[in-house]
């Protein structure tokens, strides 16, 4: 198996906001500069053939795939286990950064634990790999889960 990640582009949010939602994830599209991005990962990525290609549901991954797939014609399968850490309040740009020390074990009120989260995406590629073989597959989704995939990868 071949497996592409890609974070999704930027996203307004992140830059003009110091907090995420109470009421879920932060969902925004990509901004102008997300997708430039997007096309241009869509560039390096047009030779690349693809027999799959998945996205976490939320907008900013989504729409990265989307703009990804314009090259490939392909179904995108919708992964909600890549999606990104639950925090469930209002958190500061500085308390999301916290979350991934990984030497803190910072946990505010509502958030997913890191160890949940890590199982969760642990759980998901191991089921890619499974359904996968031999395959090439593409997944776009967030930089907290390609934090747990690098953690995956070399067995952290």
């Amino acid at each position: 198996m071949k497996l592409y990640f890609v974070r999704h582009g930027h996203m307004e949010e992140a830059r003009q906001k110091t907090t995420v939602p109470d009421n879920g994830p932060v969902d925004e599209p990509l901004d102008y500069q997300g997708l430039l991005q997007a096309e241009a990962v869509s560039k390096e990525l047009k030779d690349v053939d693809f027999d799959y290609m998945i996205s976490s549901p939320l907008k900013r991954a989504h729409q990265t795939a989307e703009i990804i797939n314009e090259n490939h014609n392909l179904k995108i399968v919708i992964e909600n286990d890549l999606r990104e850490r639950e925090t469930g309040k209002y958190v500061t740009l500085e308390v999301w950064n916290e979350l991934f020390n990984f030497d803190s074990n910072f946990l505010p009120e509502n958030t997913e634990p890191l160890k949940d989260f890590f199982d969760r995406v642990y759980t998901s590629i191991d089921k890619l790999k499974k359904q996968y073989q031999n395959k090439t597959v593409l997944v776009v989704s967030h930089g907290g889960v390609h934090q747990a995939l690098y953690a995956y990868v070399n067995k952290v």
